[in-house]
């Protein structure tokens, strides 16, 4: 944990900040979907599928399930049915190109998660669509998905031209309930609300370990102390999705690692928002202090090297 976390001059700010953004009901600004696109290491198909879904399905948050799932197995701390929970919690849809014997042992496995099979659409090779010879797939872990999804039916398409599934994909990203402003009475009930949460307060406390994370969140929302969210896996996703970068720094005393928003101007659009929030001022407020703090003066111009 930073050492200025307890240093006198930076106390009175953090507690301000606990203070602020404790609240009964946070309301979140309209979220764009999210979507997961899974398929085989190195995928050709994948790759053009999610070209063309980052071009023309505008509106719509696109990332490769693997740099997420890596991100969650890091941690070192989760099961597969546990890892499973988080992704089916963050995503809105989840494409799988069954393609290859690893996303076939993919498909199995997230079928038989429940709240992951509510949102999977699978993209199969036009070969196996045989109504007389069934297989394995086709009665085992489709048949479930297609009978539980809320994207089924399974989309079949020739693998030499996989962009011949697009209108059949577009179909079902437009069944994606249309984005609302949310409120949220207890950020320890929602993973994916939490999880924005968490990157509007490393907006203001950057850079901030995971350590110092843990201290305000679980202080902002006291819930998280008994809530099955594990915080550091939240961060470890916000960094797969793009919505935090991570720094290490060489010095043994404060290795980190560290994390700050990937967009600078992150406090001044929050994604949690009240008719009064002033992240901006919170933000001016701790950098001020900090400045004042040796170790984190030093920090904070060693990251600025880094950057």
């Amino acid at each position: 944990m930073p050492l200025w976390l307890e240093h006198p001059k930076y106390v009175p700010v953090r507690d301000r900040l606990i203070e602020y953004l404790r609240s009964n009901k946070y309301r979140f600004r309209r979220l764009a979907p999210v979507l997961f696109l899974c398929g085989g290491a190195g995928s050709a198909r994948r790759d053009t599928l999610r070209d063309y879904l980052r071009k023309y399905a505008s509106g719509v948050n696109l990332f490769y399930a693997e740099s997420v799932w890596n991100q969650i197995a890091a941690q070192g701390n989760r099961n597969a049915l546990e890892m499973e929970s988080d992704l089916a919690a963050l995503a809105d849809l989840v494409i799988i190109i069954v393609e290859s014997p690893g996303t076939f042992t993919e498909l199995g496995a997230f079928s038989l998660s429940e709240p992951l099979r509510k949102k999977l659409v699978a993209i199969v090779d036009s070969k196996y669509k045989s109504p007389t010879e069934p297989s394995f797939i086709s009665t085992g872990p489709l048949q479930w998905i297609n009978s539980d999804s809320s994207f089924g039916p399974t989309v079949f398409a020739s693998f030499s031209h996989i962009l011949e599934a697009v209108d059949e994909i577009e179909t079902r990203i437009a069944r994606i309930p249309k984005p609302r402003s949310v409120r949220i009475s207890d950020l320890a009930s929602s993973q994916k609300h939490l999880l924005f949460f968490l990157c509007d307060l490393i907006s203001v406390i950057h850079p901030a370990t995971v350590d110092a994370i843990k201290y305000y969140l679980t202080r902002i929302a006291p819930s998280l102390l008994t809530a099955p969210i594990d915080i550091p896996t939240l961060v470890g996703l916000a960094v797969a999705m793009g919505l935090l970068q991570e720094a290490r720094l060489p010095s043994p005393s404060c290795p980190g690692p560290f994390f700050y928003p990937s967009d600078i101007e992150a406090v001044r659009r929050p994604f949690h928002h009240t008719r009064h929030l002033d992240l901006e001022s919170l933000r001016a407020a701790h950098v001020a202090v900090m400045l004042n703090i040796p170790q984190a003066r030093e920090l904070m111009a060693e990251l600025r090297r880094l950057s």
